[in-house]
């Protein structure tokens, strides 16, 4: 299935509200050079998983804003880097991050906070953001950077205060 239409920010917001995480998916290719293969993460695209569809984080603009859409089911079929990777004949595979990010006890969390934050080059209306952070009922944070060289860094509650330390960002309102 085709990425969805623009989703305007105003509905990603009620959509982080409304549905659970269940899971974060991080693409990447399998590296078969090595006697063990490997996983080499490619996140230009990451998918946060929900109770009902997804939403499809992509960094855009030059690794510099973050666009997030409402998709109903996770496909790598329009991003021209995972076409390039099964023309040279790799595998692409998805790494589940949940376990990870969540712990445990967990396999839903709703949200309890989110935090879009923008710059001038930011369009809400086109759901297009600098970052997000969202925060889950287990009191995690996740943060999603997509300035970061190899695609959309996710990170925590510290790494979102640095880079509000460092950019500035602002909370959109």
């Amino acid at each position: 299935m085709p990425v969805s239409s623009t989703t305007q920010w105003s509905e990603v917001e009620e959509i982080l509200r409304q549905r659970s995480v269940t899971d974060v998916l991080i693409p990447g290719r399998i590296d078969r050079d090595e006697r063990v293969p490997r996983f080499a993460p490619q996140p230009v695209v990451v998918f946060v998983v929900l109770d009902e569809g997804a939403l499809r984080l992509e960094s855009v603009g030059g690794y510099g804003q973050l666009e997030v859409r409402l998709v109903r089911s996770v496909t790598l079929d329009d991003v021209e880097l995972f076409a390039a990777i099964e023309e040279e004949g790799d595998e692409l595979a998805l790494a589940s991050q949940g376990e990870q990010l969540f712990g445990d006890s967990w396999d839903r969390l709703r949200c309890t906070t989110v935090r879009p934050f923008t710059d001038p080059a930011s369009k809400p209306d086109e759901g297009v953001v600098k970052c997000l952070a969202v925060e889950l009922e287990s009191r995690y944070w996740l943060f999603f950077d997509p300035t970061w060289t190899f695609g959309i860094k996710i990170g925590n509650a510290e790494d979102m205060r640095r880079w509000e330390r460092s950019q500035n960002g602002s909370k959109l309102g």
